[in-house]
């Protein structure tokens, strides 16, 4: 493996950082809790672990009902436009959402909570474990994703 789990990371954060880049009126949002950790390989695939990183985005800006399709539809042209490919697109009005894999490897995702809450995730590929450093940062003591509270004239609108 050419990359290890600090330079997923890395990756991740760009990921989330272009597409975050690509809304307008910009978002307010927070990081949300980093996650490393391994995967056992599939029967027949080797023995080794499967590395991996995790790193995601809490929307903190109310995004009003009939705003979320405009968001996940940002968000999608925005993927397609740099020729990823979407995994997974739910057209639900309370809940959508959208997925796509980078040619490298790395799977993004947009989602909808029960209660209005957005995140936005990037996903490593398997790669090497790290051994430069800290992998994870943040506040690990964080649980459930933060409610939205941040109104803005466009997001919060409810048309």
């Amino acid at each position: 493996m050419a990359i290890d789990q600090l330079d997923a990371a890395e990756r991740c954060e760009t990921l989330l950082q272009d597409t975050l880049d690509a809304v307008r009126p910009a978002p307010v949002w927070q990081g949300s809790v980093p996650r490393a950790g391994a995967r056992l390989p599939l029967p027949g695939r080797g023995s080794e672990a499967l590395w991996y990183v995790t790193r995601g985005r809490d929307v903190l800006t109310v995004v009003s009902l009939p705003r979320r399709a405009v968001l996940v539809n940002v968000v999608e042209r925005h993927w397609r436009r740099r020729g990823w490919t979407i995994t997974s697109l739910n057209a639900s009005r309370e809940r959508p959402g959208v997925a796509a894999a980078t040619p490298d490897g790395y799977r993004l995702a947009l989602r909808f909570g029960e209660a209005g809450e957005a995140g936005l995730t990037a996903g490593s590929p398997a790669v090497a474990r790290s051994e430069r450093g800290p992998v994870l940062s943040g506040n690990a003591g964080h649980g459930a994703p933060p409610l939205p509270y941040v109104c803005c004239s466009y997001w919060s609108a409810l048309l």
